[in-house]
């Protein structure tokens, strides 16, 4: 029997994570609040997100809950592509902070070489970093091409979707296509822009220079890849970076440019997208270990900034709040990547790593009650995927100790997790019945309460609930979550379940990007 999916969306993933620097671009801005978890509502709390909803398998023959977020992606708690700094809103650290890295040892001697004979000592190839574009045209639209396969041309007419060629050939053009929900077309976007920096097709291996932006419009396009799950374009393209420490990558490696400027020229966010990259590719154990890396470096910065040294360990040239503000900055880094390695151990089922490193973060920073609440809530999904509804319903009632009865959606759907963990679809059902009340457009909730309505025996009602949502609101319950659910309760209920499949994807040509698997529709090409 087809699985059931709780909870609506694609992404973590995509993701992404975005730092201040792209933030400052304006780019990461509209890219960012494509992709929300249950963590971003501690980093950003100011964005309204969808709650994450955990997964949990029944012990009996039930179809199993699994999870997706209201994004794009396979992870339980992923946040590859949430704004990093936003951990501490108050951060104003400048540039030269946010830029600060510790190359390693040969890199630091290479960039030292470099700068006591400029122009006299360029490196070899070997200590060059030479991307290029592995995808030669463009990403088709997928959706216009089933739609024109099963609807015919003439359904055509009503796709108004951006393409790469309808906006600006610029990073505005890529905002708004982001923003449009048209990744594909942003992936086309991104590699002609990339082309101008001699870095396209067929160009990996050869010398080019980078710049700020160039590395800039690379995660953003490695970032969309991830999200569009394109995995192969994403490996390939990504591989040549390495793990960013290649002399090329630091700003004193171009001393014409950027003077002594010191640091690096890719972004936080993008050096965290490149160690989770493995963990999509089915290589999660090597992504553990990138992200152990990174986090060793990021431990030395904060201990070289407490010792009152600069963050790569010379002598510091600012002032005390200067500093002040550095370690608020990597201390909200540091907590970022223990996020991306709990989505690590959960993509690994080391449910108890996870729920270690939750525990450790959740003590870790001052978080708002509402961010500490949103992490215990955290801890409580990660016992129910281990198995542990006691220790579940401990982590949960924590959070409403001082009440009564609980008063907010999250509070509502993890009494409706526990209540799924047992077995009791009918007592989950009302909880998420109540978690609706407080947010009638909640599309996470109304999903789980049709789910619960198929375990109930109430397989009508449970494709009536479904129908009237996207109904109401198609632009945004048109998850692929929630369209591979009721194509599902399609089957179960009827053998003549093609024509309102083709019925939704007329209704995805209309309304939705080009982002959103047609695989989702389970329609036979």
């Amino acid at each position: 029997m087809s699985q059931l999916v709780t909870s609506p969306e694609v992404d973590k993933d995509v993701a992404e994570s975005v730092e201040e620097k792209s933030l400052d671009s304006g780019l990461g801005r509209y890219f960012s609040n494509a992709t929300h978890t249950i963590f971003d509502e501690i980093v950003s709390p100011d964005i309204n997100s969808d709650i994450l909803n955990a997964s949990v398998s029944a012990p009996t023959p039930h179809p199993v809950f699994t999870t997706m977020s209201v994004t794009t992606s396979n992870d339980f708690l992923n946040g590859s592509f949430s704004d990093t700094e936003r951990v501490s809103d108050h951060v104003t650290a400048s540039d030269s902070h946010r830029d600060a890295w510790i190359p390693s040892e040969h890199t630091r001697k290479i960039l030292a070489s470099l700068a006591l004979t400029p122009g006299n000592n360029f490196p070899d190839r070997i200590n060059l970093t030479m991307p290029g574009l592995m995808l030669q045209g463009d990403l088709p639209d997928i959706t216009k091409e089933t739609a024109i396969h099963f609807l015919g041309e003439e359904e055509n007419i009503h796709r108004n979707v951006l393409t790469a060629s309808d906006v600006t050939q610029d990073e505005r053009g890529l905002r708004n296509l982001i923003h449009a929900g048209c990744y594909r077309a942003a992936v086309n976007l991104t590699g002609r822009l990339i082309a101008v920096y001699g870095q396209g097709y067929g160009k990996i291996d050869h010398p080019s220079k980078h710049t700020p932006h160039s590395l800039q419009l690379w995660f953003t396009r490695l970032a969309l890849l991830a999200k569009l799950k394109q995995i192969d374009i994403l490996e390939n393209e990504s591989r040549p970076f390495g793990n960013l420490d290649k002399p090329d990558m630091f700003f004193t490696f171009y001393p014409e440019l950027y003077g002594t400027r010191p640091g690096s020229m890719a972004s936080f966010a993008f050096r965290l997208l490149l160690a989770e990259i493995p963990s999509y590719c089915g290589k999660s154990k090597l992504a553990m270990d990138n992200l152990h890396k990174i986090l060793a470096t990021v431990r030395q910065i904060i201990r070289n900034l407490q010792m009152g040294l600069a963050e790569d360990g010379g002598r510091a040239k600012f002032s005390l709040a200067e500093r002040d503000d550095s370690i608020r900055l990597w201390l909200g880094r540091k907590s970022r990547i223990l996020i991306s390695i709990v989505n690590c151990a959960l993509g690994m089922k080391n449910y108890v790593l996870a729920v270690d490193v939750l525990e450790n973060l959740c003590e870790s920073l001052d978080w708002t009650p509402d961010q500490r609440q949103i992490l215990i809530s955290a801890i409580g999904r990660a016992y129910l995927f281990l198995g542990d509804v006691s220790a579940a319903e401990k982590k949960f009632a924590i959070g409403t100790d001082s009440r009564e009865n609980p008063t907010t959606v999250r509070e509502h759907m993890d009494n409706g997790l526990i209540a799924v963990a047992q077995n009791a679809f009918q007592e989950a059902y009302n909880s998420f019945k109540k978690a609706s009340a407080i947010e009638p457009s909640n599309i996470t909730v109304i999903n789980n309460m049709a789910v619960c309505l198929l375990y109930t025996g109430q397989l009508k009602a449970a494709v009536h609930l479904l129908e009237n949502a996207i109904a109401r609101n198609p632009a945004k319950s048109l998850q692929e979550a929630v369209l591979l659910n009721i194509c599902t309760l399609y089957e179960l209920h009827t053998t003549h379940c093609k024509q309102p499949k083709l019925h939704l994807l007329r209704q995805l040509n209309r309304y939705k990007g080009d982002a959103t698997s047609i695989q989702c529709l389970k329609l036979i090409i």
